[in-house]
């Protein structure tokens, strides 16, 4: 048995070899990471967006019904307007959280999706 060596030429080229296939798997991984930190950005943009829209609605909707309390004549109808305000509000919040629920879900579906996409990319690496 004879152990065969490999010349200067012969290292060098398995070890460019070898530092190119990682440089490419490097490459890889590194892509699909920005293409899952792209979507946990867009995701998080969008809930911050639904967020900042609701936030502005209800402060609008505070001063309309302090404006509208403060037109009342009489008790009465400071109770009516209040319970009125009241409703109101119960009733948009709650539509709201429902679509905060709801755009949350496609948002994690769609970070999932990325995560997976990343993952599989990551590891499909030629070697």
């Amino acid at each position: 048995m004879t152990k065969k060596t490999m010349d200067g030429s012969e290292t060098f080229e398995k070890s460019q070899e070898f530092v190119t296939n990682h440089i490419a798997n490097s490459e890889k991984v590194v892509e699909s990471m920005i293409e899952f930190n792209a979507a946990v950005f867009k995701g998080g943009e969008a809930m911050a967006k639904r967020m900042y829209e609701n936030y502005v609605s209800n402060v609008a909707a505070s001063f309309d019904g302090v404006k509208a309390l403060n037109k009342t004549n009489d008790v009465a109808e400071f109770y009516k307007v209040a319970t009125s305000n009241v409703a109101s509000a119960a009733e948009r919040y709650t539509e709201q959280s429902k679509n905060v629920a709801e755009l949350s879900g496609k948002v994690m579906r769609e970070t999932g999706e990325a995560s997976r996409l990343a993952f599989s990319k990551s590891f499909s690496v030629s070697m």
